[in-house]
């Protein structure tokens, strides 16, 4: 099939149009045309580059539906916790066993000490737990609050604790003795860090705001985040703060985190006082931070947002997603930092402000939390099912990338199918197949490979390829870009019925030409331009406006185009009993036509609409498709009048006359006296539904001396016969 690329040539202000054959391309080189895919093992760019992900190893299989929190030690010990109070150790990868069974609901956090033992928060129950390695467990610290979300242990040996309802930062010595450090004045400390300097940065719910404490207890609202809650905080190289918000202000009032049964507060209880650790000076009393009010119409509805707040405090949005959820994040080893997310359960890698990789999707529905190991792995945590997965440091050895199932709309021919990117040592093999269930895939062709860079999978109406890279050494192949080209078989039209107009109406004047245009259209900045399958031409066939005019014949019919193809239409007449078609008009562009009926004589004629695709066909290689019309009448003779009397008859003027056409039925009749108005005559029939009639009329006899009677009679089409009689006294 064959199709027109205007090409405008800014040349002197002339422009000049070029044909060619409609060769499109199914162009993939995004991350959004990624995506519709099936990636395996690959780390997926916002820029639409793929490359080999991290190896990813499951290290911990819960056999529960949540891990909340995960903890590593530099012997290669893993712990994670979750919804059932269980504390799972990994040791040196071998398989998981169970460490200990704390009492009082699920682990939101934990983290290990200085001794090697693990550190957990239980809630609802508000305590803290210590673990020996031996498993052994002791009632650390008991809060006043019914959430532990975090927990961290600062550079002077003091271990911080995020709680929720209240909200504060809660710091407690190696005597378990504590004192509230912040008290932030919401109901939940969601989150919680440490940076280079010492500070305590936490992250609330439900004001969204970022709230840094300082070595002299000395709280600084840092950052205001549109979202509701802040769910992870996590520090960098040279003070660097990030910080994760999710959700609308205006959404849910929990945690991102299933719902628990809060304990219930003492009546009439009061806030803890202060307790100062034996032997230190005086602390400051815990500080709460004033939030200031956000202005209407600032909040984003969902998802999530990711700052990087600079030493000096300056924050910059460096990540967002409308959908998914961050719920966890993590500086490697390298200083990158990481995300966990829901509700796809994916790590991200973020790169810079304007680029994130994907280098995981758990297939779970939430990664709940990060952990970088000191040799730059990732171990990631997921819900639903509960697991924890080491993500590197080596590459995977193998990815595939599986596109989507291409619709080509029709039956089409495959051509070359070149990629971009490079092997970097490795491989990078590609497959395809075709087939014609994009539903299922069923009954498709075998994958095979290119044959001289084209596609050797056999005609069909989809397509699907796939890529396997494979790396030599340290270095990853990427790909970046996926062009396949195809061209449709050439289908011939549909056309018909066609449908006759009323007689002496006309359509107006056919709109345009088939010329070639100088503009062009660019997609939004940023984003690939598309050279999508032609869509389906359909003539347009809904209500249509003509204007009288006697003597014309309109007709119009429906067509389409299963290619998209421009159809041009040739219009024949013949009249019944004729073997000869006579031509009306050619290259008609429109799916309706009128024309004038004077050169044709009275009688029954078929009317024959040929629609051709050859404007965009190779010459001799266009198809075509007829219809023919039920008959219709051209009538363009009057009636005839007879017998037309006019007398004097009991004191009225009695006029009679008979009227036939020899076509078409009669349509009225009128009499005028003396050039008086015209009045309807009745036929003896009481209507008029016949080609021939008998009228009778009678009036008041005239005045005059002398009076010229007239009467004209109209048949259907419009077709006009005036008689007159003129009667003396």
């Amino acid at each position: 099939m064959k199709s027109r690329y205007w090409i405008v040539l800014a040349a002197l202000s002339l422009a000049a149009a070029a044909w060619a054959v409609e060769t499109k391309k199914w162009v993939v080189s995004d991350a959004a045309g990624h995506e519709k895919g099936d990636l395996r093992n690959a780390a997926l760019s916002s820029t639409g580059r793929v490359t080999l992900a991290p190896a990813s190893k499951l290290l911990i299989d819960a056999g529960a539906a949540q891990v909340w929190a995960v903890a590593a030690d530099a012997r290669g010990n893993v712990y994670a916790a979750g919804a059932d109070g269980k504390i799972l150790v990994s040791r040196g990868g071998a398989a998981a066993t169970e460490l200990a069974t704390l009492e009082g609901g699920s682990i939101f956090a934990l983290t290990l000490d200085a001794k090697g033992g693990v550190v957990a928060g239980v809630s609802p129950s508000g305590k803290i737990y210590r673990v020996t390695e031996a498993g052994q467990a002791s009632v650390l610290h008991e809060t006043k609050a019914s959430y532990i979300w975090a927990l961290a242990y600062g550079k002077s040996g003091a271990l911080y604790a995020a709680t929720g309802e209240p909200g504060q930062i809660v710091a407690i010595n190696a005597a378990g003795q504590s004192r509230v450090l912040l008290d932030a004045g919401e109901s939940h400390v969601r989150s919680l860090a440490i940076d280079a300097a010492g500070n305590v940065i936490s992250g609330t719910d439900p004001a969204g705001t970022v709230i840094r404490v300082n070595s002299k207890g000395e709280a600084f609202l840092l950052l205001q985040t549109s979202k509701r809650e802040v769910t992870a905080v996590a520090a960098g190289a040279d003070g660097v703060v990030y910080v994760a918000a999710s959700g609308a202000r205006s959404a849910a009032t929990t945690p991102m985190t299933p719902a628990v049964i809060p304990r219930p507060a003492a009546a009439g209880a009061a806030p803890p006082a202060p307790e100062q650790p034996p032997g230190q000076a005086q602390q400051p009393q815990a500080q709460r931070v004033a939030v200031p009010a956000v202005l209407p119409g600032a909040l984003a509805i969902g998802g999530s947002e990711i700052y990087r707040i600079e030493a000096d405090g300056e924050p910059k949005q460096i990540w967002s997603s409308a959908r998914e959820i961050v719920y966890a994040l993590a500086v490697d080893a390298k200083g990158v930092l990481h995300a966990a997310t829901g509700n796809e359960g994916r790590v991200y890698r973020i790169d810079s402000a304007d680029e994130h990789t994907r280098i995981a999707d758990l297939e779970a529905p939430q990664a709940t939390a990060l952990v970088a190991l000191a040799n730059g792995a990732i171990l990631a945590a997921t819900a639903n099912p509960g697991q924890v997965h080491q993500l590197g440091p080596a590459l995977a050895a193998e990815a595939v990338v599986e596109s989507e199932s291409f619709d080509a709309k029709a039956f089409t021919y495959w051509g070359r199918l070149d990629w971009t990117g490079a092997a970097n040592g490795g491989q990078i093999a590609v497959e395809t197949r075709s087939g014609n269930d994009e539903r299922a895939r069923k009954f498709w062709s075998a994958w095979a490979p290119l044959n001289a860079g084209r596609i050797a999978s056999p005609p069909a109406r989809y397509l699907g390829w796939r890529v396997t890279m494979k790396a030599a050494g340290a270095a990853s192949p990427v790909l970046e870009k996926v062009e396949a080209v195809y061209q449709q078989k050439n289908v011939a039209p549909t056309v018909g019925p066609i449908e006759m107009t009323p007689p002496n109406y006309k359509f107006p004047a056919a709109a345009g030409s088939l010329a070639a245009t100088s503009t062009l259209s660019l997609p939004a900045l940023g984003q690939a331009a598309k050279d999508d399958p032609p869509s389906p031409h359909t003539a347009p066939a809904g209500a249509a406006t003509m204007t009288f005019d006697n003597g014309w014949q309109g007709a119009r019919w429906k067509a389409a185009d299963l290619n998209g193809d421009t159809l041009l239409y040739k219009v024949e007449i013949r009249g019944q009993g004729e073997q000869v078609w006579k031509l009306v008009k050619d290259d008609v562009k429109e799916n309706r036509i009128a024309f004038e009926t004077a050169p044709w004589a009275d009688g029954r004629y078929l009317l024959r609409v040929t629609a051709s695709d050859r404007h965009d066909n190779y010459p001799g290689e266009g198809l075509s498709a007829v219809a023919e019309s039920e008959a219709f009448v051209i009538d363009n003779t009057p009636p005839e009048v007879a017998g037309l009397t006019a007398r004097i008859e009991g004191g009225k003027l009695v006029v009679r006359f008979s009227a036939s056409d020899a076509l078409s039925s009669l349509q009225s009749a009128e009499m005028s006296v003396n050039g008086g108005e015209w009045t309807a005559v009745k036929p003896s029939t009481r209507m008029t539904d016949s080609p021939r009639h008998e009228y009778a009329a009678e009036t008041a006899k005239p005045d005059a001396a002398e009076a010229t009677v007239a009467v004209r009679v109209y048949d259907e089409r419009d077709n006009v016969a005036v008689r007159k009689t003129v009667i003396r006294p």
